[in-house]
């Protein structure tokens, strides 16, 4: 089998997309309230709202380079697929641990419905993904044709931001168990609205496959349209969640554009760099740990509070952002340099945290 082409400027949208995740939560959770309604910070929260949703694109478009070349190999029980399902469950199940309120399953049982057990089902980025990405999995093993599969999932990345008030409001999804209704109302990353931006993703990513030679027009085309379509649904008033979900896709797609006629130049960047888009999931976990704490340690919010001004926030934020750059860096050679010593370690750690969190009586 040939072995898969790597594009660097996919790396470069992960690479924008940690810098500004590490950069807006050190903002968020050590800056003093008094110095939140500056200018800077209200234009930072609007660009903010643009991380999580380069995230999902990204994973959506990575999907698409790594399963349409070799589609074949996703849909029957064959070693790659069953290695794609681990990996999903993971970031899935990671998603979940990230916000165990105890790190004892009897103390997590025995606090049922208390706030933090509501935090821990709320469903967040990482879940968004991992759900997104089984849900296309799932389709590709059930073998539909190319042309069923474009017109159905470029319905889903537009009904889905127009159906999301309407689910919210929706007695049958907000009466459903807690554990469920997370993915579609409550969250700050329900499946509905935030899945069409990995959706739109995958749909950029299949035309970069499957039409290289139009997809540089097609895809700067389609952002423009959908900076003009927000703007009219915005001037009109109507429909909101799909004006602004076409704004910020419509931006997306150009960025993508932009970073891809670039590629000649990402590939220059030294190894190092390039490192952090390929470990954004480690340094995505990492960096959230460090910030806001987990059940394993305080975060640097609760040793400094919300306290800090621009000049100290920004000193933790280069700091953080050359802990984890080192962190990736070591982390992604010693899994290709020493594979066995690396699964080792993996293996350590996660039966270290199964026996400490279940033999754990807090």
């Amino acid at each position: 089998m040939p072995e898969k082409k790597r594009y660097v400027f996919l790396d470069v949208l992960r690479i924008l997309a940690i810098l500004e995740m590490i950069h807006g939560h050190t903002l968020d959770a050590l800056l003093s309230p008094a110095l939140r309604s500056s200018g800077f910070f209200v234009w930072w929260t609007t660009v903010r709202g643009y991380t999580a949703p380069l995230f999902l694109f990204a994973a959506g478009f990575a999907f698409a380079l790594a399963t349409l070349p070799r589609q074949h190999v996703y849909q029957s029980f064959t070693k790659q697929l069953r290695r794609r399902l681990k990996r999903i469950t993971f970031i899935i199940l990671i998603g979940y641990l990230m916000y165990l309120p105890y790190f004892s399953l009897w103390k997590t049982i025995q606090t049922i419905d208390s706030p933090g057990w509501q935090s821990f089902l709320s469903v967040d980025i990482l879940r968004c993904i991992g759900v997104s990405l089984l849900l296309l999995q799932v389709w590709y093993f059930l073998r539909f044709p190319d042309t069923i599969t474009v017109v159905v999932f470029s319905c889903a990345t537009l009904l889905l931001p127009v159906l999301t008030p309407i689910f919210g409001q929706s007695t049958l999804i907000t009466s459903l168990p807690d554990i469920i209704r997370y993915y579609f109302v409550g969250s700050r990353f329900p499946l509905f609205f935030y899945s069409s931006y990995l959706f739109l993703g995958f749909l950029s990513g299949y035309a970069f496959i499957r039409s290289r030679g139009f997809w540089i027009w097609g895809v700067t085309g389609a952002g423009f349209i959908f900076i003009i379509v927000a703007y009219l649904l915005r001037q009109a008033g109507i429909v909101w969640s799909l004006s602004v979900f076409l704004s910020k896709g419509g931006i997306l797609l150009l960025l993508t554009a932009l970073c891809e006629r670039a590629e000649s130049v990402w590939r220059r960047l030294p190894a190092a760099v390039r490192i952090l888009g390929q470990e954004s999931f480690i340094i995505y976990v990492v960096h959230v740990f460090v910030l806001y704490g987990s059940f394993l340690n305080p975060g640097l919010r609760h040793i400094f509070g919300t306290e800090l001004v621009y000049r100290e926030v920004y000193g933790v934020f280069i700091w953080l952002l050359a802990a984890v750059g080192i962190m990736g860096y070591v982390w992604n050679r010693s899994k290709h340099e020493y594979p066995k010593i690396g699964q080792l370690v993996r293996y350590l750690a996660y039966m270290t945290f199964v026996v400490m969190f279940l033999s754990n009586l807090y």
